[in-house]
This record gives C-alpha cells, sequence and structure tokens, in this order.
C-alpha cells in the first residue's frame, strides 16, 4: 500500500510539473506576441512615414513612452529560473520543492 501512496504523490507531481510548464510556454508566447506586435507597429510607423522621428531630432512620441507598473512585461524563464534556483540553495539544496520553488520565484519576481 505505501508503493501507492508514493506513485500517486510522483503522478501529481508530475502533473503539477507539466501544468507549470505549460503555463510558463504559454506566457512566454504571450509576451513574444506582444514584442513582435510592437515591433511591427514601430517598423509601419517608419515605412509610412507617421513615425514620431522629426526632422530636427527624435520626438520621444507614444512608441517610447515608459510603461507603467501595471504593464511591464512578465518575468523572463531564465530570471524565474535563477531565482528558483537561488530559494532551492537556501533551503540547503534539499530535493523535492522544485515546483514550490519555481512558483515562489514567479511571484517574486511580478511582484516587483
Amino acid at each position: 500500500m505505501a508503493g501507492t501512496g508514493k506513485a500517486k504523490a510522483k503522478y501529481d507531481s508530475l502533473q503539477a510539473e507539466e501544468q507549470l510548464r505549460q503555463e510558463t510556454e504559454l506566457r512566454e508566447e504571450e509576451r513574444l506576441t506582444g514584442e513582435r506586435i510592437e515591433q511591427q507597429d514601430l517598423n509601419q510607423g517608419m515605412d509610412t512615414g507617421t513615425h514620431s522621428s522629426t526632422r530636427l531630432g527624435v520626438n520621444w512620441g507614444p512608441s517610447y513612452r515608459v510603461r507603467r507598473e501595471s504593464e511591464q512585461a512578465p518575468p523572463t524563464k531564465k530570471q524565474i529560473e535563477a531565482r528558483a534556483y537561488e530559494l532551492y540553495m537556501q533551503r540547503g539544496c534539499k530535493n523535492g520543492h522544485d515546483v514550490e520553488d519555481w512558483l515562489n520565484a514567479e511571484k517574486e519576481l511580478e511582484q516587483r
């Protein structure tokens, strides 16, 4: 019976990891799509002459505005990996908390 409990826990852990991986991939895809659209908008403005540059210099129009804190890009996968590894090291390199570390790292970085 004890083996069944371990198998169930491992299965649940694998499911949680897969769900986390899918969510991370989706967020990364959304971020890249947003960057692509922003670049296309910028390029289109340059092609049509409606870009915010002026003859005497650069007019820092809306395409160059600083984003508000609520509009900041989500943390990258590398940033989350690095922070999760720091949490792992702080905990004394004890295995079995990888998903927890990942979620905590993601939460911390999103709050910045």
